[in-house]
């Protein structure tokens, strides 16, 4: 294919069009420097660059055709920002004086960080790499291309979020590129929904790998961290990025895919590091589902999820329905057997035979229903317990199994006392709802609700979403009189009012201090956050001072 038959917009042929039929790309635009100019041939003509896609600090990245393949790819250029520069027209790459050794150290670097990638050519959720070589004085990798849409509009046609039962099948794949990539020491350290997109037949792909260069601060380069996906670690200049950063992005994209929104910024939620969850999201969602989320994003690194494999396991199916569907196979390999066994007998009653299939079927039903309370004594337990009569009261639960517990009983308790209890008890993670409500029962920051109720059986490191009281909803205003404005503010703000101030003369309050409310007197009460006037001396009438 000629260049002339290419639109460098979208590498479709259109017979040279001035105004691409197919993507609306002008033919005679023009690509800035230090960009490729548009139709630059590269690799004696193998391929011929088109407009620049997207650049960081890495880097531009381009849409591509090769001539080898006749078909569409990505081309990357390793262009570092602040160390090279490229003179409009030209594609040679000027390294800046000085920079020389910086630049061998990152070219070398990004060869071979994107060479190891290359190798692993059969993961599925990653585009292949074609090709890696060196020309203008920088490197390039060539990329497949293929028809996708970003993962954040995937998400907002439906309804900006998905259940668990469609982001199943999409991130579990996921999960398996990300666990063999780090079994060969490849880190990606910047997953988030702005950098998975899903192909046109359904699959998610991560995209935009770099350097680890550019994914923390304290580097050369300006740092490119993922808002609400960026892992504790990736703030610190000394921070180790391995396996658990990524489990931290990974779990971060999962969470908004789930619930709608990103966490809040790790270096945000320190030092307790909360995790709100919408108390109606919680509900239908998998319980092993908000455990995995709990645990892939925990603050410290000592107490997230360590591996990709150990992610896999806590999200794949509970232990109970794994258990049923293999005893459920085991039973239909039973019964084809014993179907086999009886063609061969011949001269046998019928009636005989009827009757010893019903015994089998009776046989093997009574083993499942074995097999699975043996394996869930909890789950029996509670059948058992809701059955009893009404005015029975079990006091306390207790299990054989060292990894159960009995969730205890949070209500009442002040939060953050339960925030600092976690981290030593290590049986339960708590999670703060947002939805937060006032209670004239309970002060503010006590526990007033929590899912699953306290006696109920669960696996140790259970999430424990609780709704914390906001106080009060009707707030009794402090006495204020002859304080400072600044001080009397901040009771205000305590109490959760919005304080306004109005000035009015005084023969009795001293210039600059508070008289009192303007439509309350001290005692009164008032909803949260009411806005509040304080009226503030500004001296006797005869005073004309400022």
């Amino acid at each position: 294919m000629t260049m002339a038959q290419l639109c460098y917009g979208c590498m479709q042929k259109n017979n040279g069009e001035q105004i691409c039929p197919f993507c609306g790309f002008d033919r005679s635009s023009e690509q800035n420097a230090p960009f490729l100019p548009l139709g630059t041939v590269l690799q004696d003509g193998n391929y011929v660059v088109g407009k620049k896609l997207s650049n960081n600090a890495e880097g531009a990245k381009y849409i591509g055709y090769s001539n080898t393949m006749n078909s569409t790819v990505i081309i990357s250029e390793f262009m570092p920002a602040g160390i090279c520069g490229r003179a409009k027209g030209k594609t040679k790459v000027v390294i800046r004086g000085g920079y020389e050794e910086q630049y061998e150290k990152l070219n070398e670097e990004y060869l071979n960080y994107y060479r190891n990638i290359a190798r692993l050519r059969e993961l599925t959720a990653i585009a292949p790499i074609f090709d890696i070589f060196s020309e203008n004085g920088v490197s390039y990798t060539v990329q497949e291309h293929y028809e996708s849409i970003p993962f954040t509009e995937y998400i907002n046609r439906r309804s900006g979020s998905i259940d668990w039962n469609t982001a199943r099948p999409l991130f579990m794949p996921l999960i398996a590129t990300l666990s063999s990539l780090h079994a060969a020491e490849i880190g990606h350290y910047a997953i988030s929904p702005e950098n998975l997109v899903v192909t046109s037949s359904g699959k998610l792909r991560l995209t935009d790998f770099a350097i680890k260069e550019i994914r923390q601060t304290g580097g050369f380069f300006e740092p490119e961290l993922m808002d609400g996906c960026a892992a504790p670690e990736q703030y610190k200049d000394i921070g180790v990025l391995d396996e658990t950063t990524d489990i931290y992005g990974f779990t971060a994209t999962l969470f908004y895919a789930l619930t709608g929104r990103l966490p809040e910024n790790s270096n945000e939620r320190k030092p307790d590091g909360k995790l709100s969850i919408p108390t109606a999201v919680f509900k239908r969602l998998p319980p092993h589902v908000v455990t995995a989320l709990a645990g892939g994003l925990q603050v410290q690194k000592l107490n997230r999820t360590a591996t990709f494999e150990e992610m896999r396991t806590q999200l794949s199916s509970a232990p109970t329905v794994k258990a049923i569907q293999n005893e459920a196979n085991r039973s239909a390999a039973q019964n084809e057997a014993a179907q086999n066994y009886s063609k061969k007998k011949e001269g046998v009653p019928g009636f005989v035979w009827a009757i010893l299939s019903v015994l089998a079927c009776l046989l093997i039903l009574l083993g499942a229903g074995i097999y699975w309370i043996s394996s869930n004594p909890d789950a029996f337990n509670n059948w058992f317990s809701n059955n009893k009569e009404e005015s029975e009261e079990v006091s306390e639960v207790s299990y054989d199994d060292p990894n159960k517990i009995a969730v205890p009983n949070l209500v009442g308790e002040k939060y953050e006392t339960v925030l600092a209890k976690q981290n030593t008890d290590g049986n339960y993670i708590v999670i703060k709802s947002v939805e937060d409500t006032f209670s004239e029962r309970y002060e503010e920051g006590v526990i007033i609700s929590q899912s699953p109720e306290s006696g109920a059986a669960a696996e140790k490191g259970v999430s424990i979403v609780v709704t914390v009281s906001k106080g009060s909803q009707n707030r009794e205003l402090p006495v204020i009189s002859g304080q400072s404005v600044e001080t009397a503010v901040r009771a205000l703000n305590a109490q959760g009012f919005i304080a306004s101030g109005s000035f009015v003369a005084s023969d009795s309050v001293e210039e600059g201090k508070v008289i009192g409310y303007e439509n309350y007197n001290a005692g009164d009460k008032a909803p949260y956050g009411s806005k509040i006037i304080i009226n503030i001396s500004s001296g006797s009438e005869g005073n004309t001072s400022g």
